[in-house]
C-alpha cells in the first residue's frame, strides 16, 4: 500500500489460476467492481463478480478502480517463475507466422496510469521492444517507402516549386544575394515523417537494449539493431510530438502499419524522452501477456524449426474448434497445454484429453492428414506440456528432424493412442 495526495493505493496480488483470499473478494464486491477475465482471444476484461473470483493464464498488471487506487498484479506460477520470457520471445520471433501472430499474446496501455509496486518486474517492456524489431526487420527487406515531402530552401541559380515571396525579400532581395531563390517544393525521399517515427524509437529501442548487455541475446539483438540503422541512414530523426500523432496507420502496407502502432507505443512508454529509457521509476504501464499463447508459440516455433513444413499451425476445424498443430508425416494431432502438473501424472487432464480427442475426429481437421484412400483407425494424438527443470540441468528441449515426435513421448495410461511430451523453457540463470 501507499499513499499520494491523500488517496491510499491497494495492489491485489494474485498467480495463475490462482484465487483471491476473501479479503479481496469483500474489497472489490463493496466497490461492485467486476473482476472475471475472457480469456482466449481477448486480453483480460473483468466481466463479472461472484464468490470464485480467480485469474487465469493471464499474468500482468491493470487498474481495478484507477479512482480508488485499487490495482491488481497476476504474476507466474511458482514453477515457472524462473522462466527467461526474453529468450522465449527471441524463440517465437523467427519466424513471420509468429510474429503476425505475436500481437494475439501481449497488450500494453501506455495511455493509462503507471502502476507503482517494487515487486512488479518490467516484463512487458522488452516484449514489445523485440517485437517492433522484428516487424522492421520484415519491412526494411523490402526497402523503405518513399513519400512526397514538403521542403523549404533557399536555391541558387534556380528556381523549384512556388517561390515564398515574403522569405525570398527578407533573406535575398533585401541582401541583393540576386543568385538565389527561397522555394517550396514536394521531394519524394525516405525522409518521411512517418520513416522518422519509426527512426526514433529505434534509436529508443537501441539504447534499452544495452541495458542487456550480458544477457545471451544481446549480441544478436544488438547486430540486428544495427542493421536496421544502417536502413534508415538517410532519415533524420527529428519529429515533434505533435507530428506523431499525426502519423497515421496506412491500411494499405500491413508491415508499415504495425510499425507505426509499436513505434508510438514506444515513445509513450519513455514519456518521449530517450533520457527515460534508463531510468526504472515511473512505475509499469497497465500490460498483459496470455501465457498459454506463448507457450503454444513458442513450442510452435521449436516444432518448425526442425521439422518446416511437416508442422501446421492453427489448423481449423468446425465449430470453431482449432488443433494448435499437425504434423503431416506421422499423423499425428497436438495440442499444446501450459500445465506444468502433467509431469507428475494424468490426475485431472481428462477434459484435454476429451478436446484433443475431438480434434482426432474432426473432419475438416483430418482432412490434412488423410491420403487418398481415408484412414480408418485412430489418429495418434500428443500433449505438449512445459516441462520442470532441475537447478542443475537448465538446457532446454531442442528438436530433431531426424526424430520422431512419438519416440520422445510417453504414453498417457489408460488411453490409446495418446500420448505426451514435456518441453523444457529457458530459465534465468
Amino acid at each position: 500500500m501507499g499513499k499520494s495526495a491523500g488517496l491510499t493505493y491497494r495492489t491485489i496480488f494474485l498467480e495463475e489460476h490462482g484465487k483471491l483470499c476473501n479479503e479481496d473478494i469483500q474489497c472489490i464486491l463493496d466497490k461492485g467492481i467486476c473482476f472475471r477475465e475472457t480469456g482466449i482471444m481477448e486480453k483480460p476484461v473483468y466481466l463479472g463478480i461472484g464468490p470464485d473470483m480467480k485469474a487465469s493464464y493471464f499474468i500482468g498488471a491493470d487498474w481495478l478502480d484507477e479512482k480508488e487506487g485499487l490495482s491488481v498484479v497476476v504474476h507466474p506460477k511458482k514453477e515457472m517463475e524462473n522462466v527467461d520470457y526474453f529468450k522465449m520471445f527471441m524463440t517465437c520471433l523467427e519466424n513471420e507466422l509468429s510474429s503476425d501472430y505475436f500481437s494475439l499474446i501481449y497488450g500494453i496501455e501506455c495511455e493509462k496510469k503507471y502502476i507503482n509496486c517494487a515487486r512488479l518486474q518490467d516484463q512487458i517492456t522488452p516484449l514489445l521492444l523485440i517485437h517492433y524489431l522484428t516487424v522492421l526487420k520484415r519491412l526494411t527487406k523490402r526497402g523503405l517507402r518513399k513519400d512526397y515531402v514538403l521542403q523549404e530552401e533557399n536555391l541558387q541559380c534556380k528556381a523549384k516549386g512556388r517561390v515564398l515571396t515574403g522569405e525570398n525579400l527578407r533573406m535575398n532581395v533585401i541582401g541583393r544575394r540576386l543568385d538565389r531563390c527561397y522555394c517550396s517544393f514536394h521531394e519524394y525521399t525516405v525522409d518521411s515523417q512517418e520513416n522518422r517515427l519509426l527512426k526514433k524509437a529505434l534509436l529508443f529501442t537501441a539504447r534499452f537494449i544495452r541495458k542487456f548487455g550480458s544477457h545471451d541475446s544481446f549480441a544478436r539483438l544488438s547486430a540486428l539493431t544495427n542493421s536496421l540503422l544502417a536502413q534508415f541512414e538517410n532519415v533524420g530523426d527529428e519529429i515533434e510530438i505533435y507530428q506523431i500523432r499525426r502519423v497515421a496507420a496506412n491500411g494499405l502496407f500491413k508491415d508499415y502499419n504495425e510499425a507505426v502502432i509499436l513505434a508510438k507505443k514506444i515513445l509513450r512508454r519513455f514519456g518521449y524522452s530517450i533520457e527515460k529509457v534508463n531510468r526504472t521509476e515511473g512505475g509499469t504501464p497497465v500490460f498483459w501477456i496470455d501465457m498459454s499463447r506463448l507457450y503454444e508459440v513458442y513450442v510452435y516455433s521449436l516444432l518448425n524449426r526442425a521439422y518446416g513444413k511437416q508442422i501446421l499451425f492453427q489448423v481449423k476445424g468446425y465449430h470453431q474448434c482449432s488443433a494448435d498443430f499437425i504434423k503431416l508425416d506421422e499423423n499425428l494431432i497436438i495440442d499444446t497445454k501450459y500445465k506444468p502438473r502433467y509431469e507428475n501424472g494424468n490426475k485431472g487432464i481428462i477434459d484435454d484429453i476429451r478436446q484433443v480427442s475431438a480434434y482426432a475426429r474432426d473432419e475438416k481437421i483430418i482432412s490434412h492428414l488423410s491420403d487418398a484412400q481415408p484412414y480408418m483407425g485412430e489418429y495418434p494424438c500428443l500433449i505438449i506440456y512445459p516441462e520442470k527443470q532441475a537447478s542443475d540441468d537448465l538446457e532446454v528441449t531442442r528438436f530433431n528432424h531426424e526424430e520422431s515426435l512419438l519416440q520422445k513421448a510417453r504414453k498417457i495410461n489408460g488411453f490409446r493412442n495418446f500420448y505426451k511430451l514435456g518441453v523444457r523453457l529457458p530459465v534465468k540463470i
